[in-house]
């Protein structure tokens, strides 16, 4: 009976630390992966300067519309005066006056009035010309931004459809997502959800990988314009702790740092979150409308961790925050690309 329970045991044993084994198998991207990714943001930058390049185009279209019509209102009362000027020289003739005072009268008249003539008329051929070219340029602009936009989707598609292929590669540990659940639904603020990991050790995910602390760098999660930074006032007077980026409808979010998802999920009022620990320190994002990375995957810097909504009216901005130990750093600090600057600082 004791030799039964111990083979049993031994039986037992080998299973259960294969399914531990099992359990820690983390997701790890192909760098094919990153590469689509860079593409993608690279076209999202191409597709936001031809955005504005027309509406440059069609705002100097606006203004030298305007400035045409006035031209050519103004080329219409020329002719109109020279023609009264014509008919009275006509009638003089038919009526057979003696009177030269007329006849150079309307000498001088035209004489005065042609050099004014000749000006105003180059302006509106000037004017007609810069706006015929504008009208090139701005019909190249937007042959350019449709075919753009025709391989950004296509692209987009293609990290869609192998996100779902590598998505049936990832094997969840159910007990980690258990805990991380728990915390996250006891936890009633961003700051004592990263008490919690911090307590928890990250959910005991780092100690049962591979991952071990690593130096960290920041890169930007999007592309876009930068209308926050650590240290600006909020909306309500408050002091921001992060980087808040504006992106493009759908804009594809990779991950700015190499670690562990240890969390990956909604949370409060804050929506998605997602949480990236090297060991050190925790980079959280949020504002993302859908979450490809999964509590438990190794990142690599680039690698697709989600998108933003793709509803041109909605809310499409990215938040980055950094802790260490509870304590907010300025993710600036740790950004080796130059940040861009702040829309309000170009104006």
């Amino acid at each position: 009976m004791n030799k039964f329970l111990s083979v049993l045991a031994l039986f037992l044993g080998i299973n259960l630390y294969g399914f531990a084994e099992e359990s820690k198998k983390a997701l790890v991207q192909p760098s094919e992966m990153r590469q689509l990714c860079n593409r993608a943001q690279d076209l999202e930058k191409k597709i936001s300067k031809l955005q504005f390049e027309a509406d440059v185009f069609i705002q100097k279209e606006r203004v030298l519309n305007p400035i045409i019509r006035n031209i050519y209102e103004i080329l219409t009362r020329c002719f109109t005066i020279l023609f009264d000027i014509q008919r009275f020289s006509n009638l003089l003739v038919l009526g057979n006056t003696d009177n030269k005072n007329d006849f150079v009268k309307c000498s001088v008249v035209i004489k005065n009035f042609a050099p004014y003539f000749k000006s105003v008329s180059a302006q509106l051929a000037k004017a007609v010309a810069e706006i015929s070219k504008l009208k090139s340029a701005k019909k190249q602009s937007q042959d350019e931004l449709k075919k753009t936009g025709s391989e950004y989707e296509k692209l987009c598609r293609e990290i869609d459809a192998k996100a779902d292929e590598l998505a049936h590669t990832r094997t969840e540990d159910l007990i980690q997502n258990d805990v991380v659940c728990h915390l996250a639904t006891k936890s009633e603020s961003l700051d004592e959800l990263d008490a919690e990991l911090e307590a928890e050790n990250a959910v005991g995910v780092l100690k049962n990988s591979t991952m071990s602390t690593t130096q960290l760098t920041l890169t930007h999660p999007v592309t876009g314009k930068i209308i926050g930074e650590f240290g600006d006032k909020g909306p309500n007077n408050e002091m921001l702790y992060y980087l808040a980026f504006e992106t493009s409808p759908a804009a594809i979010v990779t991950s700015p740092a190499e670690g562990l998802v240890v969390f990956s999920g909604k949370f409060l009022n804050y929506g998605n979150i997602l949480i990236i620990s090297n060991g050190k320190y925790r980079v959280f994002l949020y504002g993302m409308d859908f979450l490809f990375a999964s509590t438990g995957d190794i990142v690599a810097t680039g690698d697709y961790i989600g998108k933003m909504s793709a509803d041109p009216g909605g809310s499409r901005v990215v938040k980055m925050e950094l802790k260490e130990s509870g304590e907010s750093l300025d993710p600036r600090h740790w950004v080796t690309e130059t940040m861009e600057k702040k829309e309000s600082e170009k104006k």
